[in-house]
């Protein structure tokens, strides 16, 4: 099996090649007018769209960069680097023990501001697309708590189904 390190290089190697540039600004005011929709169910189809595109992503590393584990732990590191370098959150963190991953200054706080319910559900599906495709098995990631609660971090519990 290929070193964690020459995985980190071609995780890197994919951000650079794989990705475009899309203005904060803009992605902040277009999900801030989305998400006035969502108790019409609009949030659904957005975080299904996230998930499609988390396992795309996971998809893209296997193939071209030869990226492939079936550790929970290597594949939330991978996920870290992506998390952190997208630039739409501040701080990824996670806990395999508590089966948690905990975001500082997520991009779609900053556009909803306070609210009641989670609003980062669409992180929560990137989550879930890119941990089953790299892993090769069902996972489920569901925000449990959100800064745009009041939290102080939001929270993400992690869920494998055999």
């Amino acid at each position: 099996m290929e070193p964690l390190g020459d995985k980190f290089r071609a995780l890197a190697e994919a951000i650079e090649r794989e990705s475009v540039l899309v203005h904060r600004a803009a992605l902040i005011d277009g999900y801030r007018d989305i998400y006035k929709f969502s108790n019409l169910g609009i949030d659904k189809l957005i975080k299904k769209a996230t998930e499609y595109g988390g396992k795309k992503g996971a998809k893209i590393l296997k193939e071209r960069y030869g990226v492939i584990t079936d550790r929970l732990d290597e594949a939330l590191e991978i996920l870290t680097v992506i998390a952190e370098s997208s630039r739409l959150i501040d701080v990824f963190e996670f806990d395999i023990d508590a089966m948690e991953i905990r975001v500082e200054g997520s991009i779609l706080v900053e556009a909803v501001g306070s609210s009641k319910k989670p609003v980062c559900e669409p992180m929560a599906g990137f989550f879930s697309g890119f941990l089953s495709e790299l892993l090769g098995k069902k996972v489920e990631v569901k925000e449990t708590a959100c800064a745009a609660q009041g939290h102080e971090k939001c929270i993400f519990k992690i869920s494998i189904k055999e």
